[in-house]
């Protein structure tokens, strides 16, 4: 097959996802956790991408002189750890080799910028390593979308090099032989983002899942705060006979969280004989913003450091 068939529908769906994780990490760092998780399931689908299109060009010079196998070099891209020191052969050399075959073939149109290749490694393992840090402090946040942004930047120009110089290779050169004959770029933009939305489905369901009031107080104990529970608590407002039967609450718990001697923030939880309504009806009466995990309904979180009241309950966890 022709080195550079599918490369450009390789390259639109790159370039759709990294904007999606360009947008989804710009409004985490406004709106803290809106969108993280889209954010994340992006960058890694469009990471998936770029190396489906890095193996088509291995695959492009048939491995060049080295012999390198176009899976090899796509699959070690996904070695946790590993991958800081594989994204140098598999994007540098690539440059090496794809330039040596250009000269060899007097086709100076097939060549590509190894410095691209050099700093888009650079910048991965940069930006990986950001990633785990940036919820340490807001300023790491800015760092990391800016970097990654630079990364994505050249990215971008790779990309399109490596379809340049197939088309070039095309042009002048014999079939290669490493690739099969079809190249389903649908049926891997199916399983990237299938997969990708699976995650993301994961994670929402996980998250909401989960959340417990001993789920709570081992999160914020962990972050070196104190946490104290109230099973049996009264919220203003709400607790009339009227309102608890309508919502099947037979019980409010309240969970302040400390810092020191500073209470910093708190959530409350009903419990009972909770109805498909019950949500919809402790936000009707209270105005706050609810989740539903199992047979429990959290909601009026609030953050004192902040002053936010009625916080989204996903929100307000990862706020912390």
């Amino acid at each position: 097959m022709k080195r550079a068939h599918g490369l450009v529908s390789l390259a639109v769906l790159h370039h759709v996802t990294v904007g999606i994780a360009l947008l989804a990490m710009l409004a985490n760092l406004f709106s803290p956790t809106e969108g993280i998780y889209l954010g994340t399931v992006a960058s890694i689908c469009a990471f998936g991408f770029f190396s489906v299109i890095v193996r088509r060009a291995w695959a492009s010079i048939d491995g060049g002189p080295a012999g390198m196998s176009p899976g090899k070099a796509q699959g070690f891209l996904w070695i946790p750890f590993f991958n800081f020191y594989w994204v140098f052969p598999a994007l540098v050399s690539l440059a090496t080799q794809t330039n040596a075959k250009s000269d060899s073939e007097q086709n100076p149109a097939g060549r590509i910028t190894r410095g691209f290749g050099l700093l888009i490694a650079i910048l991965f393992s940069v930006t990986e390593l950001l990633d785990l840090l940036s919820s340490r402090h807001p300023l790491l946040g800015w760092i990391h979308f800016l970097t990654y942004a630079t990364y994505v930047g050249f990215t971008v120009t790779y990309i399109w090099q490596i379809r340049r110089s197939a088309a070039a290779f095309d042009d002048q050169s014999a079939p290669a032989v490493r690739e099969p004959t079809k190249m389903p770029s649908v049926g891997i933009a199916g399983i990237i983002y299938g997969s990708g939305l699976v995650a993301l489905l994961m994670l929402n369901l996980n998250l909401n899942l989960f959340v417990t009031p001993e789920y709570i107080e081992q999160r914020f104990r962990s972050k070196g705060l104190s946490v104290e529970i109230d099973r049996d608590a009264t919220v203003p407002g709400f607790r009339s006979d009227k309102a608890m039967a309508e919502a099947g609450v037979r019980e409010v718990g309240y969970i302040k969280v400390y810092r020191g001697d500073k209470r910093i923030a708190g959530v409350y939880y009903a419990t009972g004989a909770l109805t498909s309504a019950s949500e919809e009806i402790i936000a009707g009466q209270l105005g706050t913003r609810t989740l539903r995990s199992g047979d429990k309904i959290f909601f009026k979180a609030y953050n004192r450091d902040t002053g936010q009241e009625n916080l989204d309950i996903n929100a307000w966890l990862n706020s912390f």
